[in-house]
């Protein structure tokens, strides 16, 4: 990740809607420059999607955080456990082995629901809730610094990529692999699943 891919990101955090001509005017580059940077950062996972920052008072929604304190070997069990519930927002593992969760909601017997399923789960040791009653400050978790770079894990091994690697392009999306052994076999194993699912393999 480079300056112009920072300046392009700071413009993008600081207004989602920018069309790419209005970025590209901004940042001094030209619009299909930015346009092949935002889809190379959105192909290796650093653009993780656009949205809106909606106000959850505003709406009337009760916010709780809830501290949930597990076994380090279930907390992957407890997290698969209960992040499909829709009024889960957020879910964040901590090093300490508990899990801090975001919920937001406006029916209270939703809550108490939810909270009698956190009950039955024998994973969990402990639970602690708290209301939010307000927010101070609410950004995106991610905060882009001069000295932020890009940590990218290899798509078959999952090791961290101490370098470039090795860039494959498959179906017009990059792949990004730490080695060529690695290469091949995400490739053969991309072309099985095609395979097995009935579509044609590139030449």
């Amino acid at each position: 990740m480079d300056k112009t891919d920072r300046k392009i990101l700071r413009e993008l955090q600081a207004d989602g809607r920018a069309s790419f001509r209005e970025i590209s005017s901004r940042i001094s580059v030209s619009t299909p420059t930015v346009s092949s940077r935002v889809q190379g950062m959105t192909n290796s996972g650093l653009i993780k999607g656009y949205s809106i920052l909606l106000n959850a008072d505003m709406l009337g929604q009760i916010s709780v955080a809830t501290i949930i304190e597990a076994k380090p070997s279930e907390i992957d069990s407890v997290v698969e456990r209960i992040k499909d519930d829709e009024i889960v927002r957020q879910i964040h593992v901590l090093s300490d082995s508990r899990i801090l969760c975001i919920l937001s909601f406006y029916d209270q017997g939703k809550y108490q629901n939810f909270v009698r399923s956190l009950s039955r789960i024998s994973e969990i040791a402990k639970m602690d809730n708290s209301m939010i009653l307000r927010t101070a400050k609410e950004l995106p978790r991610a905060s882009l610094t001069d000295e932020s770079g890009l940590h990218l894990k290899c798509y078959y091994c999952g090791h961290p990529m101490t370098d470039e690697g090795v860039k494959i392009k498959l179906d017009g999306k990059t792949h990004y692999l730490c080695c060529g052994v690695c290469a091949k076999l995400y490739r053969e194993k991309y072309d099985r699943i095609k395979q097995a699912a009935g579509i044609p393999i590139e030449a």
